[in-house]
């Protein structure tokens, strides 16, 4: 009676300490992710406030390209001399054309480019330029395979705005149809550069910002000798080049480099695989750095070619950080005091239930426990007709291994066996030590099926090298049905009568009983 008493009270004690663990492991996690939820949310919002100023400063900069062009267009629009000079292109030829619009809109276009207007160019129908006013010289030529924009507008002669690439450089563009007396002339295209965009963003939001393009917009190798704009490989991805206006210096652009952009490298290469808006941050030294990619889609299928990028500090996103670091930190030493005496014990545990359920040597069920796992998964069987085998296996003059090797490189040998066994056999199949080099098996099929599983087994022993000294064993196995109602220790002894079989028969063979 003592003895169950003491028994009784160390069952209560053990189960009293396990709930107690799981009660403070469970508050303390519902704490963590109650602060973590609550940390996303705070740094998502700080994150989309970035986000929006972006977009913001780039809408305007838009905004603004629009209603410069959209002026352009409408002073060209009722330009009678202009559109009589266009009208008149049949008659007079390109040469005479080009050089009369050239002429009339000179002027214009100087203060254009006082706004900000980086190029401004008339079309024919065909596509043909025929006036360039920021490469005056060259005219004349098919845009048609490079210029999707123009020769949509001149299709569809309706407006079109939108970021686009050329032979040898990129622009923010405005296309208009222009008529005279209700016929179709050409389109006017307003060119506006990335540097503009830049620019803008810095002076009217003070958002310090990179435009990256990516370098497959231009033509092979043209970006590396005959770029208009000059352009450096960027430091945020291999695939972009950015472009080197006068806010960007470069050894502001290496410390960045270093100390930010490396250490971000995956997060900002998943988030360019994504082609979506996104944000990445990193404390440094006392500042929170927040980088934002806002994706630039070009006009013929919305393929996002570009970036724009801003670079800012964000107190708030620091604070919360901290914060969230801080209470993290607390929560842990809290948790640590309280589970170290809880850990001790349920190791200790996991220990001794180790010991009592698995072979030490090899890292299997032991015979005991493997015998009543196996009752247990017999008497849960779902269906009345499942069947069940046990096998009994046997490596083949083990002594003859342990003789010429050494005990130790046998027991080498029995844990290389053991872990074949294991691994060929299903998740819901059983294997265990019987003791010595004898092994049982307990598998969920019938003997048909085992016999296959046991003779792939005999024959991946067979040709494995065991230990440094690639010693090649055989092994034995002997097989029976466990029959309906029958106690296991009578299987067991059935599938040794086999396994006996399969040894006096010449060994390295499976025998079914």
């Amino acid at each position: 009676m003592v003895v169950q008493s003491i028994k009784h009270t160390g069952m209560s004690s053990m189960k009293k300490n396990i709930a107690i663990f799981i009660l403070f492991i469970g508050i303390f996690t519902l704490i963590y992710i109650s602060l973590t939820l609550d940390k996303d949310q705070r740094v998502k919002e700080q994150l989309e406030d970035e986000a929006k100023y972006l977009q913001i400063s780039y809408n305007q900069g838009i905004d603004r390209f629009h209603v410069i062009a959209e002026n352009v267009y409408i002073s060209l629009q009722n330009d009678d001399v202009f559109l009589k000079i266009f009208a008149d292109y049949n008659k007079n030829g390109m040469d005479t054309t080009h050089t009369l619009l050239y002429e009339h809109i000179k002027d214009e276009f100087i203060k254009l480019q006082h706004l900000g207007v980086m190029g401004l160019q008339i079309v024919l129908p065909n596509n043909e330029s025929l006036l360039r006013m920021h490469k005056i010289d060259k005219y004349g030529d098919d845009l048609t395979p490079v210029r999707y924009s123009l020769d949509y507008v001149n299709k569809n002669k309706t407006h079109l705005h939108g970021f686009e690439e050329g032979r040898t450089s990129h622009a923010f563009r405005e296309l208009y149809p222009i008529f005279r007396n209700g016929k179709f002339l050409g389109t006017l295209e307003i060119l506006f550069s990335s540097t503009l965009l830049q620019d803008y963003t810095m002076r009217a939001s003070n958002i310090h910002t990179h435009f990256l393009v990516n370098k497959n917009v231009f033509e092979v190798n043209a970006w590396k000798s005959k770029l208009v704009e000059p352009y450096k490989q960027s430091f945020e991805h291999s695939d972009f080049l950015y472009y080197l206006n006068d806010h960007i210096e470069s050894n502001r652009l290496n410390i960045t480099n270093e100390i930010l952009i490396k250490p971000l490298r995956k997060e900002i290469d998943k988030g360019i695989a994504t082609k979506k808006m996104f944000e990445v941050y990193k404390q440094v030294d006392d500042e929170m750095k927040i980088i934002t990619f806002l994706p630039i889609k070009r006009i013929k299928d919305e393929k996002v070619v570009a970036y724009l990028v801003s670079y800012t500090c964000s107190n708030a996103l620091l604070n919360t950080i901290k914060r969230y670091n801080s209470l993290v930190l607390l929560l842990c030493f809290v948790a640590l005091i309280v589970g170290a005496g809880s850990i001790v014990f349920l190791r200790d545990k996991e220990r001794m239930n180790n010991e009592l359920q698995y072979d030490f040597l090899t890292g299997i069920l032991n015979r005991n426990h493997f015998v009543l796992h196996t009752k247990e998964h017999i008497k849960n069987a779902k269906r009345a007709s499942d069947m069940f085998t046990i096998v009994m296996g046997d490596i083949d003059f083990f002594k003859s291994v342990n003789d010429t090797f050494g005990h130790q490189y046998g027991d080498i040998v029995l844990q290389e066996f053991a872990k074949i066994l294991k691994s060929s056999i299903r998740t819901q199949d059983l294997v265990a030590r019987y003791g010595g080099e004898e092994f049982v098996l307990f598998l969920t099929t019938d003997t048909t099926s085992a016999f296959k599983i046991l003779e792939a087994i005999r024959e991946k022993v067979q040709k494995f090298e065991f230990g440094i000294q690639n010693v090649h064993i055989t092994a034995s196995f002997g097989i029976t049905q466990v029959r309906k109602d029958e106690d296991i220790e009578n299987s067991i002894k059935r599938a040794d009568d086999a396994l006996y079989i399969a040894k006096n028969s010449g060994r390295n063979q499976t025998k079914i009983v």
